[in-house]
């Protein structure tokens, strides 16, 4: 019985997670609710979600993993995987173990680096989360994109 149970609940995940990334992500909460189930409350961890013209999801992928409160990435990791996934837009976010979600001044200089560099190369960041298991901050509901 616990074994069909547990098969059913990867079903009922593996579905919700393919509904997920064929769904087009059009606010932040949408993009939220994709991160939420990678949140690592040990680790940050910088994510890309990479978007097809019609927004809906090409891939979600890990950039770079680092400490507890800490997560270098480089400019080339993230680029190069959105022009793996011949991205026509894409979402970075990242999570705060900590579980303060607030942008530290890091992550705003982070954000307008990349913002330049993804209009340089036509690959427009449409918004940049920082995550927890529970809530969220857009930079773009904020007006920082």
């Amino acid at each position: 019985m616990e074994r069909t149970i547990c098969f059913y609940l990867l079903y009922v995940c593996v579905q919700f997670a393919v509904a997920q990334e064929m769904s087009p992500i059009h606010n932040s909460r949408l993009a939220f609710e994709l991160l939420k189930p990678v949140f690592n409350a040990d680790a940050e961890e910088f994510w890309l979600i990479a978007l097809n013209c019609d927004l809906s999801s090409k891939g979600l992928t890990m950039i770079a993993k680092g400490t507890l409160n800490y997560c270098p990435v480089h400019p080339r990791d993230l680029f190069r995987e959105a022009i793996r996934f011949n991205a026509y837009a894409m979402i970075i976010a990242h999570n705060h173990p900590s579980l303060n979600i607030l942008p530290t001044k890091e992550d705003i200089q982070l954000t307008k680096k990349f913002c330049k560099l993804a209009k340089l190369l036509e690959i427009p960041i449409l918004d940049h989360l920082i995550f927890s298991n529970e809530k969220y901050y857009s930079f773009k509901e904020n007006n920082l994109i």
